[in-house]
């Protein structure tokens, strides 16, 4: 692959570590957050279509480990500017 990409891989489990602390913080049973924080946590080796920054989310990892922790994911276009079409947030609703 890439450096970048060897980077995100190296570093998801401390994301995802971060992620799970948040949601479990936050308590709510329905938390939505930033497309970026949630990239990190689960980089897809498939590129960004608008961003060099952070990678695509892998969607399939996302949403089996989201399961195991009793949440449904889903990307909030709804919440997203023109600009982050590509990158909406991202919401997690507790089963």
């Amino acid at each position: 692959m890439n450096k970048k990409y060897d980077d995100w891989m190296r570093n998801s489990q401390q994301w995802r570590d971060k992620l799970d602390k948040a949601l479990e913080q936050h308590g709510g049973e329905d938390v939505v957050t930033k497309y970026s924080n949630v990239a990190y946590a689960f980089p897809s080796s498939e590129p960004h279509l608008d961003s060099f920054d952070f990678p695509r989310i892998d969607e399939e990892g996302l949403f089996q480990w989201a399961k195991s922790k009793g949440y449904k994911v889903q990307l909030s276009h709804d919440n997203a500017a023109d600009e982050d079409k590509h990158s909406p947030p991202v919401r997690f609703t507790k089963k």
